[in-house]
């Protein structure tokens, strides 16, 4: 395990064209626009494989379009590539929502109950 840590890996984003464009200017040159469900699976099908690929950030609505009931698992269970989903522009998310869903994948399991 510690070999995989000591590795330089990248940082792949699929989502919409104009995010794409923001992720590029910011240096992710492994940017890929996504519109349906075929492009989405594919491309995540080939990123969660990749050995160079540490991190994969994905919009929301790419993360719905993923319907191959295999691939959503692997996406939301992936430690290594990490898999971190971001809102669309504009898209109203509850923050702590967010942060807990973060940790329970991080930890296994939700700190928040019965609190």
């Amino acid at each position: 395990m510690e070999e995989r840590l000591d590795k330089g890996y990248k940082i792949a984003y699929v989502g919409n064209n104009l995010l794409s464009v923001g992720f590029k200017i910011a240096g992710i040159t492994e940017s890929y626009v996504a519109s349906d469900s075929a492009q989405a699976e594919s491309r995540m099908k080939e990123l969660t494989t990749r050995s160079d690929i540490g991190i994969i950030i994905i919009t929301s609505s790419v993360r719905k379009l993923i319907k191959d009931r295999r691939l959503s698992e692997a996406i939301s269970s992936s430690l290594l590539p990490l898999v971190m989903e971001i809102p669309e522009l504009n898209e109203q998310v509850l923050e702590e929502d967010t942060l807990r869903n973060l940790i329970m994948r991080a930890i296994g399991i939700d700190i928040t109950k019965n609190v």
